[in-house]
């Protein structure tokens, strides 16, 4: 038998995987992959930023990074610009067009959120986020805290 600590990871992992998967099939309709909605997001809350950090914010890889810069700009949905502190590095923002298809995939998932938690209690979702804040905080330590403010 299982005990209940023991399932908390298993809900966990499984709630974040309905999560992914319904966004995904919802965001699929604007031929918008999760990691391309990831980037997207950064940008729109941070601005411009450079390759390297934008990985570094979406746990990505370069090479990764570069394949999902690839595709969104070849949909102007951001662009590349030389960096003027760093000759190597290049800046990436949200054209236009991408803060509005940011804006239509933060409706979608404002939509599945409010799906996700429909019947729950104002106290009870609370107590949720913070229950759920303090697991980060002891798995991630000040790393969690410090990647949630870039």
């Amino acid at each position: 038998m299982t005990s209940p600590d023991s399932s908390i990871g298993y809900l966990i992992h499984e709630v974040a995987r309905a999560f992914r998967r319904r966004f995904e099939a919802a965001a699929r309709q604007h031929d918008l992959t999760l990691p391309q909605w990831r980037v997207l997001s950064e940008l729109f809350h941070q601005g411009a930023l450079s390759q390297v950090r934008l990985a570094t914010a979406v746990d990505a890889d370069p090479m990764t990074m570069s394949g999902i810069l690839d595709r969104l700009e070849k949909r102007g949905l951001v662009d590349r610009q030389p960096d003027p502190s760093d000759s190597r590095a290049k800046l990436v923002r949200l054209t236009t067009e991408g803060e509005a298809l940011f804006q239509t995939a933060k409706a979608l998932g404002t939509e599945l959120y409010q799906s996700a938690v429909a019947g729950m209690k104002p106290d009870d979702l609370a107590r949720l986020g913070a229950s759920l804040t303090q697991i980060r905080d002891n798995l991630g330590g000040l790393a969690a805290e410090q990647k949630d403010s870039v």
